[in-house]
């Protein structure tokens, strides 16, 4: 009895799978600063503040179906065709947030203190920084290199597992 490879392969339609192909580690810096007038430097404080992320590439795998999966019994094949990789997620590990001492002008003591609003905008502009930062031509070209030969690990035994003869082939759609 001939076993169709894609029924094999393929995931239920329930199943939510994603493939982590590369991870990134960024660091970003801002500078608060707290003017009680906003003119007067002398009445100004400034503190920096450094914030190191990750950054996740992912292959989707749930998006696989029969037309991604060729089976080729002539070469005794089956490839594989997958989305290229993409930036999933920015996190931002609150472990390491390194903030400098506040410094001080001549009229303004104390820490500088922020709103949540603040703080969340501040969060906001972080994640985009470090977002523009993972997501440059190197990182993914990084992550398409590493892409099929991840995806390939993780079909290949189940290929083997049905046929041994068979060999896997990654390609991007």
């Amino acid at each position: 009895m001939a076993v169709n490879f894609s029924d094999v392969i393929l995931s239920d339609q329930n199943e939510s799978r994603k493939l982590i192909v590369s991870v990134q580690k960024a660091t970003v810096a801002t500078k608060l600063t707290d003017r009680l007038i906003k003119q007067l430097d002398i009445l100004k404080k400034t503190q920096n503040v450094s914030y190191t992320g990750t950054g996740c590439f992912v292959v989707v795998l749930d998006n696989l179906t029969a037309a991604n999966v060729i089976e080729d019994p002539t070469k005794e094949t089956v490839t594989i065709r997958i989305g290229h990789p993409y930036l999933q997620a920015v996190e931002i590990d609150p472990n390491d947030v390194i903030i400098d001492a506040v410094e001080e002008s001549l009229l303004a003591r104390g820490d500088i203190e922020l709103t949540l609003a603040d703080y969340r905008a501040i969060e906001r502009d972080l994640r985009s920084r470090l977002g523009e930062k993972f997501d440059t031509a190197a990182n993914v070209q990084a992550a398409d290199e590493l892409a099929p030969k991840m995806v390939q690990a993780v079909y290949e035994p189940v290929v083997k597992a049905v046929d041994r003869r068979y060999q896997v082939i990654m390609r991007f759609q």
